[in-house]
């Protein structure tokens, strides 16, 4: 089992982003009515990891068209609300370049994890059927990235030990679970990596770093409240095991 982190440059936002508790307006996270000189930088990251034989992208980062053109790839809201911080050498794309990519499974489809996907034609892409729901009804927040981007649909089974009672076993050989999350957005996944006797897990934005799930630290952006709470204590949780050799979130300045 190797996970490697891909910075894929990084994200301006509002500092309501990552911890929801600096502003009393729960719509904060946006950056509307925020002076853009007080916003904080996030890295971006995806996560190519190699087990059992796989080869696959878990979340795609900003895509190298952001390097030139920012708002006609996100369009003015989505770049107002998380503008990107990018060298083009910094896609994913161009980073894997002598590396196979198998397939491509996304944690959620929020633009800072999607907009890479432009860039992997033909690569087969996977998400949670729910979260491909709220893309079609949602155009404010995910915009139009994917539109062109056929996404299958994880095949999720019930599952009494996942946190939320659904799982799916990617590949058939438990080299990969992926966890049904309704936290952050309405079809977030936590992804299982498991090999050599140890796990690690790849949680997208449930937590921005390690005090979010030590200490309970909602981010702004969020589906269900009382799911992300659980979900942050269940990671917790995950991260005291003796075999677990890292938690990996998209925007952690620490690399682990």
């Amino acid at each position: 089992m190797k996970i490697t982190s891909i910075k894929t440059g990084s994200t301006l936002v509002s500092d309501a982003v990552p911890d929801r508790s600096t502003h009393r307006w729960k719509l904060a996270y946006t950056g509307l009515f925020q002076s853009r000189r007080k916003r904080i930088l996030l890295p971006v990251k995806c996560f190519y990891v190699e087990v059992a034989g796989h080869h696959i992208l878990i979340d795609a980062g900003w895509s190298k068209e952001v390097v030139d053109h920012p708002i006609k790839h996100l369009g003015i809201g989505l770049w107002f609300a998380s503008e990107p911080v990018m060298q083009r050498e910094e896609a994913a794309v161009n980073q894997l370049k002598d590396l196979p990519v198998d397939s491509i499974y996304m944690t959620h489809l929020d633009s800072d994890h999607a907009s890479g996907l432009n860039d992997f034609i033909g690569v087969p892409v996977y998400a949670s059927g729910e979260e491909i729901e709220a893309v079609k009804k949602n155009g404010m927040r995910y915009g139009k990235l994917t539109s062109n981007i056929l996404i299958n649909a994880i095949s999720f089974a019930v599952d009494e030990n996942a946190p939320f009672g659904r799982s799916a076993d990617v590949f058939g050989d438990g080299s990969v679970i992926a966890y049904l999350t309704p936290t952050h957005s309405h079809g977030s996944v936590i992804y299982k990596i498991n090999g050599d006797n140890k796990f690690a897990l790849i949680v997208g934005d449930n937590g921005y770093n390690e005090e979010a799930w030590k200490q309970g630290i909602l981010p702004g952006p969020l589906f269900h409240a009382d799911n992300m709470k659980k979900c942050l204590a269940w990671i917790n949780q995950q991260s005291t095991q003796n075999n677990c050799c890292g938690i990996y979130c998209a925007h952690d300045s620490i690399d682990r």
